[in-house]
């Protein structure tokens, strides 16, 4: 008959089958191996996985002959399933009933499935089994029995505590053959006693040269003390010195203080008074620009155009802001124009010359405007006047380049445009107007910068500048 023995790994809780010879008749050949199977699932309650990370899928433990269970049967069956279910089932096809007997790993118990048929020799052999493995757990000091997976790990840890305990022999040893080579045979008598002399002799002078250092520490102790009455002196001294430092430099602060307070005051003042001198009404009041074909004066075009017809009341305002801003300009910078002489009367200015007064305002007729032209062109002449001044004053203060129009005035022309009106084209005339308006900018522009600011400081004003620590 068949014979099994289900197991537990007393380290990971892996399922072990033993299985042996089977009883059978005399004659059946004897069974010289049997083997021990870990199955490859866990058992209930037990790790998915063994300490070693998924050891291999079936694990034997073979057992030699000596020690292998001996029976008589007419076949031998070996066991080796994967799981514990598969071993149950295998048992049952063959005639086996389980009984079990279960413990947690390393309790030294076995788990014994055996058929109904079993013969008696086999509880002694389960018990023997048993005491086995209790008798190798208490021999090796671990928990028996063991897969191969297990056991190949326990073995790796007993070589290795067994490398570590070879080491420290060695050390051991080591230490003690080099005391014993150290060990040496003592002094004779009369050498030790001579040894002893010296060293009395060497006391004996220690001990003068510790009395004359404890004569010199008196000496010295006196010394300290003069010198820390001198110290407190100092620190006393120090002290009084740091509080009229102190007081010193706190009334040195306020009067800094009040200082700087007042050139930032006088600083202030000379900014607001440079800032006054500077203020332009001029650009404000006269404000040139242009508005397509047009130039404009104040808001107002000066010129017509056959897309564009403006009113002579909007041209007559537009020269009446010209000839005022020339004028301003003039007696802003003290010339007297011989050219012609300037009148500005709101919308209807004029001007006039050695010879007779031009009106400046229309409406005029295209086919004849003698007079309206020569009010235009005396205009230029003042205008070509001023810039000549202009020129005079940078040449005079050596500024480079001189003042010069961007667009040449020459007689009754600008930038080579007519200003007549007379049989002249509207678009030409205006263009001519809008160069005419352009240069009259760029010399409201120099009179700002060159005589306006001339005015603003006063050479012999000197302002105290602030010192950078206390700004």
């Amino acid at each position: 008959m068949e014979q099994a023995c289900l197991c537990q790994c007393a380290i990971c809780g892996a399922k072990l089958i033993i299985t042996g010879a089977m009883e059978g008749p005399q004659d059946a050949p004897r069974i010289d191996e049997s083997f021990m199977l870990l199955d490859r699932r866990q058992g209930a309650g037990g790790p998915q996985h063994n300490r070693l990370g998924g050891g291999l899928e079936e694990s034997f433990v073979v057992l030699g002959p000596a020690s292998s269970v001996r029976s008589h049967g007419s076949q031998q069956h070996l066991l080796a399933q994967s799981g514990l279910q598969g071993g149950l089932q295998g048992g049952a096809a063959a005639g086996v009933h389980p009984h079990s007997t279960t413990s947690g790993p390393g309790s030294g118990h076995q788990q014994a499935s055996v058929n109904d048929s079993t013969t008696p020799g086999l509880d002694a052999k389960l018990q023997a089994l048993a005491h086995l493995f209790e008798l190798a757990s208490t021999t090796t000091q671990a928990d028996q029995p063991l897969c191969l997976d297990c056991a190949a790990q326990l073995k790796d840890e007993i070589e290795a505590q067994v490398a570590e305990t070879e080491h420290e022999i060695s050390c051991y040893a080591a230490a003690v053959a080099r005391l014993e080579a150290e060990q040496s045979e003592p002094l004779p008598e009369a050498a030790f006693a001579q040894e002893m002399e010296v060293l009395r002799a060497a006391q004996q002078e220690q001990q003068a040269a510790a009395a004359a250092t404890e004569a010199e520490l008196v000496q010295v102790n006196n010394q300290l003390a003069a010198l820390r009455a001198t110290e407190a002196e100092i620190d006393a001294l120090e002290h009084k010195y740091w509080h009229d430092f102190n007081e010193y430099s706190m009334l040195l602060k306020q009067h800094l203080d009040d200082r700087d307070s007042m050139l930032t005051k006088i600083n202030h003042a000379g900014q607001r008074k440079q800032l006054l001198q500077s203020t332009n009404v001029y650009n404000d009041a006269f404000k040139i620009w242009h508005d397509g074909p047009f130039g404009t004066i104040s808001g107002f075009r000066l010129g017509r155009t056959p897309e564009a017809p403006v009113e002579w009341d909007e041209i007559n305002a537009a020269w009446g802001q010209a000839v005022l801003l020339l004028h301003t300009m003039a007696q802003a910078c003290g010339l007297n124009l011989t050219s012609a002489r300037l009148l500005p009367m709101g919308s209807h200015p004029r001007v006039a010359d050695k010879r007779s007064t031009y009106d400046l305002f229309g409406p005029v007729s295209k086919l004849w405007s003698a007079n309206y032209d020569r009010a235009m062109i005396c205009f230029l002449a003042c205008l070509k006047e001023f810039g000549e001044h202009a020129a005079r004053q940078d040449v005079l203060h050596s500024r480079h380049p001189p003042f010069a129009f961007p667009f040449p005035l020459e007689g009754d022309k600008v930038n080579s445009h007519t200003i007549k009106l007379t049989l002249n084209k509207d678009a030409r005339w205006t263009k001519a107007l809008k160069f005419m308006l352009a240069d009259l900018k760029v010399a409201l522009q120099w009179m700002v910068k060159h005589e306006a600011l001339s005015k603003e400081v006063d050479p012999n004003l000197r302002l105290p500048a602030l010192r950078p620590e206390h700004m």
